[in-house]
């Protein structure tokens, strides 16, 4: 009897230790091509790839509605564990629900966490030619400006940087505006390309068309300084409150099974915090967070962030 009961309590450890994906994973990620989900995604994967050889993350884009066409598709997929999603951390599950009402066919907390990847604040910056080249500057503009003025945006996220800047400053709603892109480099290379003044995104996206001189940073949206480029203000410092970070996790369809959250948890954390993935995580002023790299942890962030956010965002009216 008693080596009945020892193996019964054996199955759930035996059937955790032996789920594996297949050797193809689907990675889905809701913008164009270029974005931090996937920079952020394929420094981790990477890793994983060489410490756990035999499964492959291919990556699937599918841009449009700030992620809505992505996660209609994603959520409804079977929860075999084949397909795992590149979740930002803000839009999904805040601005979309409020502004877009109607267009997604899920609940975003249905979806099972995994684990944050890394974070990077966001960012406003302007073609090398602007004429505006600090935050104070900018609001200035914003408030008196004759012409003109159009943001690129990438995500519901940065467009909510643009809401909460003209919100606070009072700026020019009938001459300033945001302009949606399928995600940010696109958005970026816009702005690269002097075709539009100013754009909204990660400060990671960026970071190579900074180093390049072909855009420069405005201001950060985010707590703190980064060591790459502390001479780069925090715009919380003229615009008090704008604080709002890119950052992407790991999720898994509705109705997905604890052993596949348990396996893309165990392999991606390593990963996550080893030296490599810091060494590049910095290099593209990226950071992990340990506190959400749990699945409750996770889950926990997002609901903090649901309920600071979603009050503020049910008054903003979409023009």
């Amino acid at each position: 009897m008693k080596h009945i009961i020892a193996a019964l309590i054996l199955i759930p450890a035996l059937a955790w230790a032996q789920w594996t994906p297949s050797k193809t994973v689907t990675t889905t990620i809701g913008f164009a091509p270029g974005s931090g989900n996937e920079l952020s995604f394929r420094i981790a994967s990477s890793i994983v790839e060489k410490q756990h050889p035999g499964v492959s993350y291919i990556i699937n884009n599918r841009p449009g509605a700030g992620e809505i066409v992505a996660l209609n598709w994603f959520t409804k997929l079977p929860a075999d564990g084949s397909n795992i999603y590149i979740a930002s951390q803000q839009g999904p599950f805040t601005a979309n629900e409020v502004w877009f009402p109607g267009q997604a066919n899920y609940d975003p907390m249905d979806m099972k966490f995994v684990t944050t990847i890394a974070k990077s604040p966001l960012a406003i910056v302007a073609h090398n030619s602007s004429p505006t080249h600090t935050p104070q500057q900018l609001v200035q503009r914003l408030k008196i400006t004759k012409d003109p003025v159009n943001f690129a945006v990438g995500a519901t996220a940065h467009q909510l940087v643009f809401e909460y800047l003209m919100d606070k400053t009072q700026g020019r709603r009938d001459l300033a505006k945001p302009v949606l892109y399928k995600g940010p480099a696109q958005a970026l290379q816009d702005v690269a390309g002097n075709q539009v003044e100013f754009g909204i995104m990660p400060a990671a996206v960026a970071y190579p068309m900074v180093k390049a001189g072909k855009v420069k940073y405005i201001g950060l949206a985010g707590e703190q300084r980064l060591a790459q480029i502390l001479d780069v203000p925090l715009l919380k410092d003229t615009v008090p409150g704008l604080n709002v970070y890119a950052a992407w996790m790991i999720v898994l369809p509705p109705g997905s099974s604890q052993h596949q959250v348990d396996y893309y948890n165990r392999v991606f954390v390593p990963a996550i915090n080893s030296h490599e993935a810091k060494k590049l995580f910095d290099e593209n002023l990226m950071y992990a967070v340990a506190s959400e790299q749990t699945p409750a942890g996770a889950r926990r962030y997002i609901e903090g962030l649901r309920a600071q956010w979603m009050p503020y965002i049910k008054k903003i009216v979409l023009e």
